[in-house]
């Protein structure tokens, strides 16, 4: 045979191997050669709109694969790091989702020792949340009401000692420290404890009273660690406003009231505590005393988590379908920041180390759940679990390479439950209306952040997922919400329907 022909039957048997070993690579093996070939008549449609904000200086990353062979359609900019604001949450919530499961539980602890009362939390952040509870016909205060009546149920209406509360399932830091000092007073930078109620923040209703005199007003949960100064004027036409200082769990009214209104909730500084300080006056306001103060411990009740049988008085549980639907569906960042000091310390747990949750703990999670679906997680910096830190650093190749891994999970169906959808309850509510049912996506955004990944499902029934987060924006992020949105316009009509498969119109006789 001549060396020509050789040569050329060797490369041709090269190249057969090549396209046969990524048939058989997983579907989200997008570092192969056959999962980097992409769609030009896709990136066609896709390259003007993408690109139409160019000018402002803004800088986008973007990338589409077709979810059931792996194939990577259109790629832009993929691996430049980027600050991803909440789409770290797609991260997030998929290393707990791992770990624990999607029928797991998260419990908080009422117990007795025969002296002291005791609450013990383990980084549940879902205990009191008003969302969760209306779900299931409750209040925030409810949980609090159930252990009430339990204790009175058992006699137990005078306890001798006081309330001794565990919050150290995660570490003592509360905060952040890359998060802005001015965001701290705000509900979405609320601290983050072993022990969380009512999403850690106090939720006040204003309403007027005679006018001139001070509006009355109603703090949720009823606390008396919390001070408020009361100088909103009923009957005046001036909004009412809500502050807090900076470092005290002091409220301050202002402005006017002519109606009943709730008022943006703001976070309190000693989340344990406030949880503590709830349940001792629900407590003592339902005919439970106690003899004794409110103190911190530094080990659980007899040293071991979970109380032993005998002094379990209630137990709270927590699903991890509920918690994820906030994280995802809400972004709410205290739920987020909790499951990924969580994740953290199970990780730590599997190799033997019984430790605190802490954020260092939640990127070391984040990082082995990365290298287990095969992501390269080189330019992942996981600072915290929300989003809200400028310091946290991803590309669209880890998020979409996560949802892809995602869609193929044991638990996946949960994962893209818990997404946004356009029309319905979450971020995406005011969105993309005529694609209801079409997308499922998490938004994200901080200042000069305007991040969207998620799933798409085409008018044929295909499933792609997409990554598209902008830096850089320099002022308002509309013009690339609807940038974002007309993207997710293109993918649910790709690849376009051929004359021949579109449906035909039918005429209905009159009768």
């Amino acid at each position: 045979m001549p060396d020509m022909i050789r040569k050329h039957l060797r490369a041709k048997v090269r190249r057969a191997g090549l396209v046969t070993c990524c048939l058989l690579l997983p579907a989200l093996a997008s570092c192969t050669s056959a999962a980097r070939i992409r769609d030009a008549q896709l990136a066609a449609r896709l390259e003007p709109i993408l690109h139409r904000e160019d000018a402002s200086g803004a800088r986008v990353s973007a990338r589409v694969i077709d979810l059931a062979t792996g194939r990577e359609l259109y790629a832009d900019n993929i691996d430049a790091p980027v600050m991803p604001a909440s789409n770290m949450k797609l991260i997030t919530a998929a290393v707990g989702l791992d770990l624990f499961g999607a029928d797991h539980e998260f419990a908080t602890y009422l117990a007795y020792d025969g002296e002291n009362l005791w609450l013990e939390g383990t980084g549940d952040p879902a205990i009191g949340d008003a969302k969760i509870a209306r779900q299931y016909g409750r209040t925030t205060t409810s949980v609090l009401a159930d252990w009430a009546a339990e204790l009175k149920r058992r006699g137990l209406t005078s306890i001798p000692g006081g309330l001794r509360y565990y919050p150290y399932a995660l570490d003592n830091e509360t905060i952040h420290p890359s998060w802005a000092h001015d965001d701290l007073v705000y509900w979405y930078a609320a601290p983050v404890s072993g022990l969380n109620f009512n999403d850690n923040c106090v939720d006040v209703t204003v309403f007027p009273t005679d006018d001139g005199a001070p509006a009355g007003y109603t703090l949720v949960p009823p606390v008396d660690a919390v001070s408020v100064v009361n100088a909103c004027t009923s009957g005046s036409d001036a909004p009412p406003t809500l502050d807090r200082l900076a470092h005290a769990d002091v409220l301050v009214l202002g402005g006017g009231c002519t109606q009943r209104r709730a008022l943006p909730s703001k976070p309190v500084t000693d989340p344990a505590a406030f949880f503590a300080d709830a349940l001792r006056v629900h407590l003592t306001s339902n005919g439970v005393a106690l003899g004794g103060g409110v103190q911190a411990e530094a080990e659980p009740l007899g040293g071991i988590m979970p109380p032993a049988e005998d002094t379990i008085v209630a137990v709270h549980r927590s699903a991890m379908r509920d918690v994820l639907w906030r994280i995802l569906k809400s972004s709410q960042n205290l739920f987020a920041e909790c499951l990924c000091k969580l994740s953290g310390a199970a990780y730590l747990a599997k190799q033997g180390r019984t430790v605190p949750g802490s954020w260092a703990a939640g990127e070391a999670a984040a990082r082995a759940f990365l290298r287990r679906q095969g992501i390269d997680d080189s330019a992942f910096v996981g600072a915290d679990g929300s989003g809200l830190s400028r310091d946290n650093r991803v590309t669209v190749r880890i998020i979409s390479d996560v949802l892809a891994a995602m869609y193929h999970h044991p638990d996946g169906d949960a994962y893209r439950a818990a997404l946004a959808e356009p029309g319905g309850e979450g971020t995406l509510r005011g969105r993309m209306r005529d694609l209801r049912g079409r997308v499922h996506a998490k938004t994200g955004y901080i200042r000069g952040v305007r991040a969207l990944s998620g799933y798409v499902q085409t008018r044929r029934g295909d499933w792609l997922c997409f990554s598209i987060i902008f830096n850089g924006i320099p002022g308002s992020v509309a013009p690339f919400n609807a940038i974002q949105d007309d993207v997710c316009r293109v993918l649910v009509d790709w690849p376009e329907l051929l004359p021949q498969e579109r449906p035909v119109a039918t005429v209905k006789k009159s009768s």
